[in-house]
């Protein structure tokens, strides 16, 4: 039931590890894409400190679980660890939320 919105939550991180802001772009909802080049941001947030935390740490993002008691047909709600480059994780795993859009 949620495996699409798996594919587009890990292609997020892959696009943020690899540096591609235009595609990482694309897996945002229209709103969320339409205020990621305004500082302060949420997803100016997300894309700086994503990318710090890839070129500084080298971490890597992998899919851990999701959140069936905060999920739906149309939102879910994931968890990604954060892995430095030995494979230890690097904080807590990270949340993310799907929103189906059209």
């Amino acid at each position: 039931m949620y495996e699409e919105a798996v594919k587009v939550a890990i292609a997020h991180y892959c696009h943020l590890e690899n540096g591609d802001y235009e595609e990482w772009l694309r897996t945002l909802t229209k709103e969320l894409q339409e205020s990621a080049d305004v500082r302060g941001s949420s997803p100016h947030f997300w894309w700086k400190t994503g990318r710090r935390y890839v070129v500084k740490y080298g971490v890597h993002y992998e899919f851990y679980k999701i959140d069936l008691n905060q999920s739906t047909e149309t939102r879910v709600k994931m968890f990604f660890k954060r892995l430095n480059p030995d494979g230890t994780p690097r904080g807590n795993p990270v949340p993310i939320r799907l929103v189906k859009e059209n």
